[in-house]
């Protein structure tokens, strides 16, 4: 009998917690009005916006090279340096490569984005691109270790020039095989940003 209620018991957890899942998954809508925002929508750190604008009015979207020179490499002699130096190389294409996957419009890496109507432009740099600690995340677990990869970017109207809003969002990345691949943990962060980048959009 004992046996019996405790399997009820976890069984109506279990149904509880189903149930409440997908209500705890929604957001409620994001504002999209002018002003600055923390914790904005569907999980990004900051958002400030300074337009009013529509997704739907644009076409495709066309992605500057964000900056990454500001982002401090490790020592040479340290194993994190190359991994480290190789995804800040790569950083646009992932992060381009992804959000072309997430996003219903075309998206094309530009050189310089050119004066066009109907094109969204978005450009930014690279504020944090931490490797983290393969050893910890190994041992420790729960978090320690984690690689950390933070943007800052912008949209841009394509036929203005006109800024409709910025925003900064960092992802970490603390779980991998044996404490996960370096470049395979950045090139995974790097793409959380761009689903989220795709998630910010669809939000106007």
């Amino acid at each position: 009998m004992k046996m019996r209620f405790v399997a009820g018991l976890l069984l109506s957890s279990f149904m509880l917690a189903c149930a409440i899942a997908p209500a705890q998954a929604k957001h409620a809508p994001a504002s999209t009005a002018p002003g600055r925002y923390e914790d904005w929508g569907p999980d990004i750190d900051v958002v400030e916006i300074t337009r009013t604008f529509r997704s739907a009015d644009y076409e495709r979207i066309a992605i500057e090279p964000l900056v990454t020179d500001g982002v401090g490499l490790p020592a040479s002699d340290e194993n994190t340096y190359e991994p480290v130096k190789n995804m800040l190389g790569r950083f646009t294409a992932v992060f381009a490569e992804r959000l072309r996957e997430a996003s219903a419009k075309p998206v094309d890496v530009v050189e310089a984005a050119p004066s066009a109507a109907r094109v969204l432009h978005l450009r930014g740099k690279v504020l944090l691109l931490d490797p983290g600690s393969r050893a910890k995340r190994y041992w420790g677990g729960f978090g320690a270790g984690a690689v950390r990869v933070e943007v800052r970017c912008e949209l841009v109207d394509g036929a203005s020039g006109d800024v409709l809003l910025s925003f900064t969002q960092q992802r970490r990345s603390g779980f991998g095989g044996f404490g996960g691949d370096y470049e395979e943990l950045m090139a995974r962060t790097i793409r959380q940003v761009a689903d989220d980048t795709a998630n910010l959009l669809n939000e106007f």
